[in-house]
């Protein structure tokens, strides 16, 4: 294991950060008529959420919930309903970040605002409720049935994506 840790101690780390970035998101999105001051922490945040951020989920689908699927079925189970909030909060990313990106570039019009809003309180809500999910539920399962072989396994796939994608979290 990495540094001894167990894969879920790794993917709460990655949680903990992404949480206090949504909370700079929400504070930045709650104050969309004051783009002068907002817009540099706006981009900041929308760029981690478009690229970064989704190498979390990548080594949680490709790594951590295979393992987990040797002992509880995906259909039915808690990682089918984990991926099918991963398409959620993907196609509400889909829609916030065309958004900002309009707001950025120079319309600063009350639909373009509206839609920030919208998506991103959508997508900040739906990423929260995940998080806590994962961590309350689904990695207390992990931490429960994996074997120190699945674990070591865990943390090797997490290497290999990191590399391959870029460090996310």
């Amino acid at each position: 294991m990495a540094n001894g840790q167990k894969p879920t101690e790794i993917l709460k780390e990655d949680h903990q950060n992404v949480l206090q970035k949504l909370d700079a998101l929400e504070d930045i999105i709650a104050q969309l008529d004051k783009k002068e001051e907002i817009s540099a922490k706006l981009e900041e945040l929308a760029s981690f959420f478009k690229t970064d951020f989704w190498v979390h989920f990548i080594k949680e689908e490709e790594a951590l919930f295979p393992e987990i699927e040797e002992f509880i079925p995906r259909d039915g189970g808690p990682t089918g309903m984990m991926l099918i909030e991963h398409k959620d909060l993907r196609d509400a990313n889909a829609e916030f970040q065309p958004a900002v990106a309009v707001y950025l570039e120079d319309s600063d019009d009350l639909k373009t605002r509206e839609k920030i809003l919208e998506w991103g309180t959508h997508f900040i809500v739906a990423l929260r409720n995940h998080i806590a999910k994962e961590n309350d539920i689904l990695f207390m399962m992990a931490d429960m049935h994996l074997d120190q072989a699945q674990m070591d396994n865990v943390i090797k796939l997490f290497a290999e994506i990191e590399q391959k994608e870029g460090k996310g979290g």
